[in-house]
């Protein structure tokens, strides 16, 4: 098969089990076929939670990395990204979906962009 609705992850607006891809080759025919069918711009991610593909529009994706030297008040790693640029666009995405004020700053161990509320 190569995808099946999750069973651990949701859309962050429909609440609904998002589509969870076996592979990158897979999610990206997902993506070529929302595409033609529906006329939307989607990219592939691998999700963090499932380890997984899965699909998001393409204005919202903002790739990132785990960096391992740096952590957030809650103890996990937090996320570089590669730009100051990139960085900027997360924190955009957040403060409208999450309605968080957030600021970025240069990650001290060299790792990229982190984000903080502080």
């Amino acid at each position: 098969m190569g995808y099946r609705k999750s069973s651990k992850c949701v859309g962050k607006t429909s609440a609904g089990a998002l589509t969870e891809y076996d592979s990158l080759e897979c999610a990206r025919d997902g993506a070529r076929h929302v595409k033609l069918a529906y006329g939307n711009d989607v990219t592939p991610y691998r999700c963090d939670r499932c380890r997984l593909w899965h699909l998001a529009p393409a204005g919202r994706q903002t790739p990132s990395s785990t960096c391992h030297d740096c952590a957030g008040r809650d103890g996990q790693p937090k996320q570089a990204y590669a730009s100051e640029e990139a960085a900027e666009r997360r924190a955009e995405i957040l403060r409208r979906e999450r309605l968080v004020e957030l600021t970025t700053y240069c990650c001290p161990h060299g790792a990229g962009w982190h984000l903080t509320k502080g």
